[in-house]
């Protein structure tokens, strides 16, 4: 299933079929919900989904939007426990791997093997108290009201306000950042930066080299932002729960180590971030504009028949 727009075909018709999709990969995905992975892969189908409506936010009723919003938020925040603790995990081992040779051999292992297991029970919780029959029912009444959704306007004035005012917040978000360096500045960056690469993902076949180099730059950021979010959460965690158990130097080291990974993190997005900003929003918008009233006026090219 492409996650893109299709040339021949109407805005309203690809946001139904593109939120069904997205859906319908969601409940595929949760019918595995024993591995933690699989969770935290529908819930990035959930975000995609979001991200679709929000590029045609300007052309659906307000109360659909918000119908929808709280419904995936809903959706979402039963999938969060599961997600949160196999990221914990995940991100320890990669951060580790990241300084190897800077930790003593087996330096963390209490820490590690608790996160792991952590995060192997909130997988078995979620799967014992059938979250996923949950969070089924309302993907499910989602796909329904997808079938039945309006969506006003044609073509890149249906889609264009939305993407512009993606970039904006983004471009917002990113100048916060530079001003306050709070953790739930750059957080918040991070979450209008992949909404946007989704977008600009939809986007591929109306220039794909394009398209691709943009939806690259913005997957970067994105990864460099999510990374330092999770290492935050990370050091969070181990200060509430693994200090009093753990010696005072090897918090210490990890402390240090988490801190110089987050400002590698965060000098590879501001450089990033001030190329990508550099253009006004409505500049923006006006070129990936261009590329989309080009892309629609093409006639299919015939594929001559083989001799």
């Amino acid at each position: 299933m492409a996650f893109c727009f299709k040339r021949r075909e109407s805005v309203a018709k690809a946001t139904r079929r593109l939120g069904r999709e997205r859906i319908e990969s969601a409940l595929d995905g949760l019918k595995d919900c024993s591995r933690a992975e699989a969770i935290h892969c529908a819930r990035k189908d959930i975000k995609k989904t979001r991200a679709v409506l929000r590029v045609v936010r300007t052309a659906i009723a307000k109360k659909d939007f918000r119908r929808f919003t709280k419904l995936l938020r809903e959706a979402a925040n039963h999938l969060a426990p599961p997600r949160d603790a196999f990221v914990k995990a995940k991100t320890l081992g990669d951060m580790t791997g990241h300084f190897k040779g800077q930790l003593a051999p087996g330096a963390l292992r209490h820490v590690r093997s608790a996160l792991h297991r952590a995060s192997d029970e909130e997988t078995k919780r979620f799967a014992t108290e059938k979250k996923a029959r949950i969070v089924a029912r309302i993907l499910g009444r989602l796909t329904k009201e997808f079938e039945r959704l309006e969506v006003s306007g044609k073509g890149w004035k249906a889609i264009g306000p939305g993407l512009e005012a993606a970039y904006t917040e983004g471009r917002r978000a990113y100048q916060t950042a530079l001003k306050n360096s709070a953790p739930e500045n750059f957080h918040e960056w991070r979450k209008r930066a992949k909404d946007l690469w989704y977008q600009v993902t939809l986007l591929r076949p109306v220039w794909p080299e394009q398209m691709d180099a943009m939806a690259h730059e913005l997957e970067t950021l994105g990864e460099h932002l999510g990374d330092d979010h999770d290492l935050f959460v990370l050091e969070e965690t181990v200060q509430k729960e693994f200090t009093a158990d753990s010696s005072g130097l090897e918090m210490e080291i990890l402390a240090g180590l988490i801190q110089e990974r987050q400002r590698e993190l965060r000098a590879a997005a501001v450089a990033l971030g001030s190329r990508f900003y550099a253009e006004k929003s409505s500049t923006f918008c006006e070129r990936l504009g261009g590329y989309w009233n080009t892309w629609r006026c093409e006639k299919t090219p015939c594929v001559a028949a083989a001799d």
